[in-house]
């Protein structure tokens, strides 16, 4: 039910009491929360629906965000997490009276990995196969909490985040840092996507990933480097999900049942990103 430590501003922003994880600094927003009373924190394993309840039981929305740390070699534990998960947190949320449910997605789900996506919006659709089994599961779960919309009281949407980073980033970020001291290049995936309209989405390079963990060594960029790109910063991932919670409540503008792409639609060349943070962060472009 969170996303890094980055819940903090939706805690900041709320006068009700929230779920969260206390894994902060002692002078930070949610640490003074967890002091006062306003935000608390309990273990949850969303494969245990009894679990679920007790922190669902009095609220009145949850915000279901994903562990990023799952084990992708063990494809029951994945399912049973994501998918699984998914269910259990609709069933105690339909058992509990929860009035509103928003699932953090990832803008993965919308690419395959074959060509690039311009000029795209909602109303694209998902591919034929996903990146990796991972991507494939999220949007099984994202189908589940949109078919639950308006049963049992319950009304949900779906958030897709773009390459998310900022305070709390403990994954993003931290990769292209390390990437950097280890005195590897830049390594670019040949086939990314971006959204010109209303949002601007990137695939996040798991190329990356996969060279650090394989212990393969690039000094150089495949293909051109300007693919266009956009990304997420964490208040802005925040504060939508508050937009989110507050819109499920009105009855001007509907989001119920839909999902959306989120960015800083601040569209621009993905290593010129990268070289910006890395400089900011005292290393050579």
């Amino acid at each position: 039910m969170r996303l890094g430590g980055w819940i903090v501003r939706v805690a900041d922003s709320s006068s009700h009491s929230l779920q969260v994880d206390p894994s902060s600094a002692s002078d930070s927003i949610l640490f003074a929360a967890l002091s006062s009373g306003q935000a608390s924190f309990c273990h949850v394993d969303v494969r245990d629906t009894s679990q679920i309840i007790k922190v669902t039981e009095g609220a009145d929305v949850v915000f279901y965000m994903e562990r990023t740390d799952i084990d992708t070699h063990d494809f029951y534990n994945c399912y049973m997490i994501i998918v699984q998960g998914a269910k259990n947190v609709i069933n105690s949320c339909q058992e509990c009276k929860v009035r509103r449910l928003i699932y953090n997605s990832s803008a993965d789900v919308v690419f395959d990995g074959s060509q690039d996506i311009l000029i795209g919006d909602e109303s694209f659709s998902c591919p034929g196969k996903f990146l990796d089994m991972l991507i494939d599961l999220k949007f099984q779960a994202e189908g589940l909490i949109r078919l639950a919309n308006n049963i049992d009281g319950l009304v949900t949407c779906v958030l897709r985040p773009s390459n998310a980073f900022g305070p709390g980033d403990t994954w993003f970020v931290p990769l292209l840092v390390n990437l950097a001291k280890s005195g590897l290049g830049k390594v670019c995936e040949l086939s990314q996507y971006h959204f010109t309209d209303n949002l601007v989405l990137q695939k996040l390079p798991d190329a990356i990933y996969h060279i650090i963990t394989d212990g393969f060594s690039f000094q150089f960029i495949t293909g051109s480097g300007e693919n266009m790109s956009d990304f997420t910063y964490a208040e802005n991932v925040a504060h939508a999900h508050i937009c989110a919670a507050e819109t499920l409540d009105s009855r001007i503008v509907s989001v119920a049942g839909k999902a959306f792409f989120i960015t800083n639609l601040e569209p621009m060349m993905f290593w010129e990103f990268v070289s910006l943070i890395l400089e900011g962060l005292g290393y050579q472009r």
